[in-house]
């Protein structure tokens, strides 16, 4: 009888043994999905670094760790990049549907907006998708803020009607893109489907123009400040 509760006893023992060992090598399991709405990637004192997230749930801009517009939001979904004071830096976006289609790595000047990114965006016109793609960059000011620029307008325009406020929003951002985040470089191809080298002045105007043309034609384009063309050196190089 005893040697037959040891055997039990051992026979148990060794079936919890299996047991537990079973359960460890099950947690230890890679999950197959893992579906949310946004990951939010953290360090040890809760500054996010890193946002992964679906449109509705995106990371605003922020600086130490304050959000730009709190009121506003964001619909792209992607991946936002933070730096270790609580700055956005730059990200990955995506988006589009049946009429357009856009994505952009971006890279953020320091305590301010990109001045770097590759993009691509396409759009149907018609029967026809209109697009471009490339890498540009851009020129900031260090010492102008578009947050501060941003601030001012919200306080501005906070007693307008809806029509007036976007009519001032859309003179804010033409403003914006003339004078404060202008052109300096596009490298890519242009709408007009010419591929090449286009290089802006300082206050955003196209200067100089190296590309191939929708015909195969090699072309170089100096650009005065009035706007206009002296076409050099195509007919050497066709």
């Amino acid at each position: 009888m005893r040697k037959i509760l040891l055997t039990i006893n051992t026979m148990v023992l060794l079936g919890i043994v299996c047991f537990l060992g079973y359960q460890h090598v099950k947690s230890q399991e890679i999950p197959k999905e893992l579906q949310v709405e946004r990951l939010s990637i953290v360090g040890p004192d809760g500054n996010l670094y890193v946002s992964i997230s679906n449109p509705e749930q995106q990371a605003l801009a922020t600086t130490h760790g304050v959000p730009h517009y709190p009121d506003s939001k964001r619909d792209l979904p992607g991946l936002i990049f933070f730096n270790r004071v609580g700055d956005e830096v730059g990200g990955i976006y995506y988006d589009g549907n049946d009429e357009e289609s856009f994505s952009g790595i971006t890279f953020d000047q320091q305590k301010n907006d990109q001045i770097l990114a590759i993009t691509k965006d396409e759009y149907r016109d018609g029967d026809e998708w209109k697009r471009w793609y490339g890498m540009f960059l851009r020129e900031r000011s260090d010492s102008i803020r578009v947050k501060t620029l941003f601030e001012q307008l919200k306080e501005d325009i906070k007693d307008l009607g809806e029509e007036e406020k976007q009519k001032a929003y859309l003179k804010f951002k033409k403003y914006i893109d003339s004078e404060i985040n202008v052109y300096r470089m596009f490298l890519g191809r242009e709408e007009n489907k010419n591929v090449g080298l286009f290089l802006y002045d300082s206050k955003g105007k196209e200067r100089i123009k190296i590309y191939v043309d929708t015909l195969d034609v090699p072309r170089i384009t100096i650009i005065d400040t009035l706007g206009n063309e002296k076409r050099i050196a195509h007919t050497i190089l066709e």
